[in-house]
């Protein structure tokens, strides 16, 4: 298409019964570019705190496996994606200059013509939401630890989850996951996260009581330093 000159712009002006002087003396002409599609982006709304750490570098991470509805994280929130249609089309026009970018002055009477890259008719809303984290618990369980000892951890056949592995399959921002896990007791064994068995636990409190027992301890004053190295060659430390 032909670009417009000045005088048709005009006359598509007054046939409009539009007043000149009302507006701004610039103005956009708009056409499509040769790469313009629908569905080729998506549109996201950003509460500024979350626009904030894009700006600053940080990522933002979708998660959710094929059956899950999809969440959307930062560093220690989660928020709930949402499709909201629009009665209006939007357009994405590279480089336009909004109102008040543009010179107000009655001289400049240029043509700003500008290419549409593409065009949307409906964008991703945030809303904040619990972090989902339920099956936290139900993974680590899979496979409790039962101690070094145990012949069932050298040939079980369960996985084993290390952080990144978490934090791909749990729908929660990495401080809200790395909260819960201290919420639980699990600890971090070799890399992974495990939860201890529960006989196992018992052991290891048993350890712990006749230690404090055989040196007469109070309860509320038990060193930590002294009972790891009594007790490190019976079980990890």
């Amino acid at each position: 298409a032909a670009m417009r000159s000045r005088a048709e712009v005009d006359a598509t002006l007054q046939t409009a019964k539009l007043n000149p002087a009302e507006l701004l003396p610039v103005v956009h002409c708009l056409s499509f570019g040769p790469q313009a599609g629908g569905g080729e982006c998506c549109l996201l709304q950003l509460e500024p705190g979350l626009c904030a750490e894009l700006e600053a570098g940080r990522s933002l991470v979708i998660r959710g496996e094929k059956d899950e509805h999809a969440v959307l994280c930062s560093k220690d929130k989660t928020y709930d994606m949402k499709i909201a249609d629009t009665s209006n089309m939007l357009l994405f026009v590279p480089g336009c200059k909004t109102p008040e970018e543009l010179n107000a002055d009655p001289s400049s009477c240029n043509i700003i013509h500008s290419q549409i890259a593409g065009f949307s008719k409906n964008y991703w809303e945030l809303r904040r939401c619990r972090p989902k984290l339920k099956k936290l618990r139900k993974l680590l369980m899979e496979d409790p630890y039962e101690g070094p000892d145990s012949r069932k951890d050298q040939t079980s056949t369960f996985s084993k989850y290390t952080t990144e592995d978490l934090l791909s399959l749990i729908q929660a921002s990495e401080e809200e996951i790395l909260h819960q896990l201290q919420v639980i007791d699990a600890c971090k064994i070799e890399g992974y996260w495990r939860i201890l068995d529960f006989d196992y636990q018992m052991k290891l409190l048993n350890h712990v009581t006749q230690l404090i027992d055989s040196e007469s301890w109070p309860l509320s004053k038990v060193p930590l330093c002294t009972c790891l190295e009594e007790l490190g060659s019976l079980e990890p430390r």
